[in-house]
């Protein structure tokens, strides 16, 4: 498992509420990137969108052993080609809350150097998105 994890940012939301908004997954297409991501949809616990490059990421809420600060965990399911993790994690601070979000990925080399640079952007945009919504 190759881990990757987005910039940490405060957002001035509380770790909960912060909690609220990703486990309702209809919230985390307000997360992406507009242009970078597109055709966002969600129906209960599963979620999906393309990213560049036209790859369709398909994604089930987990639920199940979270530790204390990750606030919601996403698997990969089929058709997407590539198996990897997503979380939300989070501590509470005076102004609200400080994040990132995480991934541990199941790479080969060779696809690890084809799917690196998406992943990365992927969790940065979705960092800057919650920066963007819960301004501190």
């Amino acid at each position: 498992m190759i881990a990757f994890e987005g910039p940490e940012v405060h957002i001035g939301i509380s770790k909960e509420e912060l909690k609220s908004e990703v486990q309702d997954l209809s919230n985390i297409g307000k997360l992406l990137p507009e242009g970078a991501v597109k055709d966002f949809t969600s129906e209960g616990d599963k979620c999906s969108f393309k990213v560049k490059g036209g790859v369709s990421i398909h994604l089930e809420k987990d639920l199940n052993n979270l530790s204390e600060n990750v606030l919601v965990r996403m698997h990969t399911v089929a058709p997407t080609p590539v198996k990897f993790s997503l979380e939300v994690i989070a501590t509470e601070t005076a102004e609200g809350c400080k994040c990132n979000v995480r991934s541990d990925a199941d790479l080969n080399p060779f696809t690890r150097m084809m799917v690196e640079p998406a992943l990365k952007s992927l969790f940065e945009e979705m960092s800057e998105g919650m920066k963007k919504r819960f301004p501190v």
